[in-house]
C-alpha cells in the first residue's frame, strides 16, 4: 500500500501530474509529426528525376489541421528558393507524390511564363502533362503549380523550367 503523501505531495496530485505531463508529450509529439506526413513529390523530365518544393497546402492528421500560404513564384525565383530546370520541351512532366496513399485528384497551373498569361494546364495522362517546345513555345521561364488532392488535404509543389530552344 501506498502512502498518502510522497514527499510532500499527495498521491492523487502526483498522478495527475503524471497523466497531465504524458499528455503534454504525447501533443507536443503529434504536432511535431505533422509536418513529417506532408506528401512530397518529384518530376520525371525526360530523363531525368526532379524534387519538387513544397508550395501552399492545407493539411489534417491526428485531429490538428494546418495551413500555409507560399509566397508567389516571383518571389521565389528572385530568393533562388526556385531553381529552373534548363530544358529543351517537347515531352511529358510525370509527377510523383510520395505519400501513404495515392491522391484522389491533381492539377497544373502556368502561374508564370514568359508572356505573363497563367492558365490551367491539361493533364496528358495521370500525373502527367505535357511541356511545350520551342519553337512554338516562347524560350524562357516557366512556373508550373501542381497540386494533389487527398482526404486530409491538398498540397502544392513547384516545377521551375527554363525552356531552351529545340526538342529534348
Amino acid at each position: 500500500m501506498l502512502p498518502d503523501r510522497l514527499g510532500g505531495v499527495s498521491t492523487a496530485m502526483g498522478l495527475r501530474l503524471l497523466v497531465s505531463g504524458a499528455l503534454l508529450a504525447a501533443v507536443l509529439t503529434l504536432s511535431s509529426c505533422l509536418s513529417a506526413q506532408l506528401p512530397t513529390a518529384s518530376a520525371t523530365l525526360h530523363w531525368a528525376t526532379i524534387d519538387l518544393p513544397r508550395g501552399s497546402y492545407c493539411w489534417n492528421s491526428g485531429g490538428r489541421g494546418e495551413c500555409a500560404d507560399s509566397a508567389g513564384a516571383n518571389d521565389l525565383l528572385k530568393t533562388g528558393y526556385l531553381k529552373p530546370y534548363r530544358t529543351a520541351g517537347g515531352f511529358d512532366a510525370q509527377i510523383t507524390f510520395h505519400s501513404a496513399s495515392e491522391p484522389t485528384g491533381f492539377n497544373v497551373q502556368l502561374v508564370q511564363g514568359p508572356d505573363g498569361k497563367a492558365m490551367t494546364v491539361a493533364a496528358s495522362g495521370p500525373h502527367t502533362f505535357s511541356l511545350g517546345m520551342s519553337p512554338p513555345a516562347a524560350t524562357g521561364v516557366y512556373v508550373y503549380v501542381v497540386t494533389g488532392r487527398w482526404a486530409a488535404g491538398d498540397v502544392s509543389f513547384y516545377l521551375a523550367i527554363q525552356l531552351i530552344p529545340g526538342a529534348a
